[in-house]
């Protein structure tokens, strides 16, 4: 099975401005000044056509999903699976959620560069998704270190997020993890796999994994992504690694894995398309070359 092996950022203290920075939904003046808000749209794209009718179908059958130690194996053989987009559960209680997203013009370097540029400040994250992200911040800050490449700003650390899915806020922690320690090889040019273990932010509690294959196509990319719920551990973070809920804030009821995964696709569907719009273009304007940083 799959573990996760802590690093010096799961270990080092929450963010100061987690417990201080004011959640909201959209812009303000202050967002709006900042020199990337002209990406910024007041509401998301709606999802690909394909997966309105994937989610009025409902749950797919139990076979046609996998767990997190069969996901290289399987996603990196060429051509698709049965369920490409859709949700399912498995024998064994695991939530496994598939979506699907076509991204012209967009390349795996920047998925790279977006997943290290983002997360540092709440104002890139909105910009994901309009209608559920309200707030991130990441374990270390590695952005000013000018020899990382886009994947060392992110890989290793730990990304804080305050978000809706399936219409409830969310206060989790992403920690972001090597491919190659589930069994990835190498991408090839113009693709990456991005891979972390999720959990909550306000307690030590790990609950599920992520992987975004991105993967070059004739017209740009195509994103595979693939979520496994219910995978629970409790890791041993120090006290202060844990966030306390901003005042007025509680932190999640334990819900339904079902319904978490269908609204955990919907959200994905929106926020990947979302951001595939405008990717190419705020790529062109705001990456630092990688001749430049070193």
């Amino acid at each position: 099975m799959a573990t996760y092996q802590l690093t010096a950022a799961d270990r080092a203290s929450v963010p100061t401005s987690y417990p201080s920075e004011e959640r909201y939904l959209g812009y303000r003046d202050a967002d709006e000044a900042k020199p990337y808000a002209k990406y910024f749209r007041a509401d998301a794209l709606p999802m690909q056509p394909h997966v309105p009718e994937v989610l009025l179908t409902g749950m797919a059958p139990s076979e046609y999903g996998y767990d997190i130690d069969d996901a290289a194996r399987k996603l990196s053989r060429p051509g698709y699976h049965k369920m490409e987009t859709g949700c399912t559960v498995l024998d064994s209680g695991v939530v496994v959620v598939a979506c699907r997203t076509e991204m012209p013009g967009v390349t795996g370097e920047m998925w790279d560069w977006w997943m290290g540029w983002h997360s540092c400040e709440s104002a890139r994250y909105k910009l994901w998704h309009p209608d559920a992200h309200q707030f991130t911040a990441v374990g270390e800050n590695r952005l000013s270190d000018r020899t990382l490449t886009d994947r060392q700003r992110y890989v290793g650390n730990v990304s804080y997020v305050d978000e809706y899915v399936g219409g409830v806020l969310t206060p989790l922690a992403i920690r972001f993890v090597e491919p190659a320690e589930l069994g990835f090889e190498d991408s090839r040019p113009g693709s990456t796999v991005i891979a972390g273990r999720v959990g909550l932010s306000v307690a030590p509690i790990a609950f599920g994994w992520l992987v975004h294959q991105v993967r070059g196509t004739d017209s740009g990319a195509e994103m595979r992504s693939r979520f496994f719920l219910n995978h629970v551990e409790h890791l041993d973070l120090p006290a202060a690694a844990v966030a306390t809920p901003p005042a007025g804030r509680a932190p999640i009821a334990e819900g339904d894995p079902k319904s978490l995964g269908l609204g955990l696709l919907s959200h994905c569907a929106v926020e990947m398309n979302h951001l595939a719009s405008f990717l190419p273009a705020l790529y062109e304007e705001f990456a630092e070359p990688a001749t430049a940083r070193r």
